[in-house]
């Protein structure tokens, strides 16, 4: 392992596989969280620490996604971020939206509100549970506006080719919206490749909720708006001698309307200060090594007693920290599992789908526990 299990919260007693729903807290997120009550309570100088904090942050995110810290600002969710994107572009009836069929919701249900400014949502279908980049590229047409996609599949564990991914869309004239919320923290995300990316931060990120991760590419889209405006949003402003007069920030704190989730932000920042000097490349080794030892000894096992159809690909640049297996089974199994002290994750949706996930704080005795307790 990368990361002691001794540094997080509550693994002692578990064998815990569910990075890709929830990851524990780190001990040391105690720490982050005093360190916050006390800046908040020095008054005017509180304001600046944890400005400093956010900006702070913003450098380690920066560094992640590797670009530039001022097309990085702090929102709530992957969901504000979808709907920043389909606010902040100028539609025209006859435009499109490209998405695949098992695209987590944040990145299907925004564009559906676009349905009265004639606006089409075009569905990418899987291919044995893969979805193909000709088969994106297909849909494309001249009215593509953006295609919207997962780095990693929440769903199925696919990670998809980004660089491929964006030739592809970019070469055809449409812009590329990427959630890299199950590779952000766990593989390399190659951001300027893509338009906006946008990740949470309560999964691989060892963050919590409510603090998510937006990436304005500037370069490739200069002339996303800011749908909603606040005090914040506010780079210079007129005052009570001329209250209508504002100028927006010209960098990515421009979609930061109000006060971001300082508590979130102080959280993240302790999570990178871990994460970071692992290296992302050895964390992605790490995950790919236990998770290929995890798929490899789900295909020994007896699957068509157990009933488990492996729904995520073979070749690790194909995969990023989830495995999910399709069963109609998956209830029971995840149950027993957990009995067994070995916590995975289940059904989502309604579909009967088990998603089990190995990040820093595991080890392939971790793997061995799942396989025995599945055997």
């Amino acid at each position: 392992m990368l990361l002691h299990k001794n540094l997080f919260e509550g693994l002692d007693n578990v064998v815990h596989l569910s990075a890709g729903g929830e990851t524990p807290m780190l001990h040391s997120h105690r720490g982050a969280f005093e360190q916050f009550m006390r800046d908040k309570g020095r008054g005017e100088r509180a304001r600046e620490l944890i400005h400093e904090k956010m900006l702070e942050t913003r450098e380690h995110c920066g560094t992640l996604f590797g670009v530039d810290a001022s097309d990085i600002s702090f929102i709530s969710s992957t969901s504000e971020g979808m709907n920043i994107v389909a606010y902040g572009l100028e539609w025209q009836p006859g435009d499109n939206v490209v998405i695949a069929d098992v695209e987590f919701g944040s990145g299907v249900y925004p564009w559906t509100l676009l349905n009265n400014k004639g606006v089409e949502v075009k569905i990418v279908r899987h291919r044995d549970w893969q979805i193909s980049i000709s088969d994106i590229e297909a849909q494309i047409d001249s009215r593509t506006r953006l295609v919207v996609m997962s780095h990693v599949s929440m769903f199925t564990g696919q990670r998809i080719q980004l660089q491929t991914l964006a030739n592809a869309v970019h070469r055809r004239g449409a812009l590329l919206v990427l959630d890299a919320t199950h590779s952000t923290g766990v593989v390399r995300v190659d951001a300027s490749c893509a338009d906006i990316v946008i990740s949470s931060c309560y999964k691989w990120l060892l963050g919590t909720h409510g603090t998510a991760i937006f990436y304005w590419n500037r370069k490739t889209l200069p002339d996303l708006n800011a749908p909603f405006l606040g005090w914040a949003s506010a780079a210079t402003a007129g005052g009570w001698k001329d209250p209508l007069v504002l100028t927006q920030h010209q960098d990515a704190l421009r979609f930061m309307p109000a006060n971001p989730n300082y508590l979130g932000i102080y959280i993240l920042n302790n999570a990178l200060n871990n994460l970071l000097p692992l290296g992302i490349d050895n964390i992605e080794q790490h995950a790919l090594s236990l998770t290929g030892q995890l798929r490899d000894g789900i295909s020994n096992l007896d699957i068509e007693k157990l009933r488990l159809s492996i729904m995520t690909p073979d070749t690790p640049e194909n995969r990023g920290g989830n495995i999910c297996i399709m069963s109609d089974r998956v209830d029971e199994i995840s149950a027993e599992l957990r009995n067994r002290g070995v916590l995975v994750w289940g059904t989502y949706g309604g579909d009967s789908r088990l998603r089990i996930s190995a990040h820093v704080y595991n080890d392939e005795s971790d793997i061995d526990a799942c396989l025995d307790a599945l055997a």
